[in-house]
């Protein structure tokens, strides 16, 4: 039982990455969406374009003249990195949070998010029961970019003050 539900949830967290397994060998758009990116504190009006891209899933976020990217690699185990610009490299994130009420995807404690409502909403339905009825999903990634630690709801709050002591 223990194995199936561990099973569930890390098919869930791949799906809620977004990480698709098609590979390609040049860029193809998935979509486009007008939103709302929040970084350094401040909101911007964004655009988000998701791209196969290789064997990879890469989100590049628009706002002003700033670009921000973030990629989802699902071999030989799922992890994303991101990049402030395209001329900086690929460096892991250290931390990722999914808030289904504010319909926010947050990375590194919030230095960058991304609302996107009609594409969070679809990964609670594709997730099946692993994600019905959470609210918050989070994860924190190791040196080499792999999950280390995962939690929901009320326990993300719950680890970020055991973080803070």
């Amino acid at each position: 039982m223990h194995s199936l539900f561990r099973c569930r949830v890390l098919t869930g967290l791949t799906v809620l990455l977004g990480s698709l397994s098609a590979s390609a060998a040049v860029a193809q758009e998935l979509y486009s969406l007008e939103t709302t990116c929040r970084s350094a504190g401040t909101t911007h009006s964004c655009n988000v374009v998701a791209s196969n891209v290789d064997d990879t899933t890469e989100y590049v976020h628009t706002f002003g003249s700033k670009t921000v990217s973030y990629r989802v690699i699902d071999d030989p185990y799922v992890r994303i990195e991101g990049r402030a610009s395209n001329t900086k490299p690929w460096s892991s994130v250290k931390n990722a949070v999914i808030d289904f009420k504010k319909e926010e995807l947050c990375f590194n404690s919030g230095a960058f998010c991304v609302k996107n409502p009609k594409y969070l909403a679809d990964v609670l339905v594709g997730s099946g029961d692993a994600m019905q009825g959470r609210t918050k999903v989070g994860m924190v990634f190791a040196a080499n970019g792999r999950v280390d630690i995962a939690c929901f709801d009320n326990g993300c709050n719950r680890l970020k003050e055991a973080i803070g002591k």
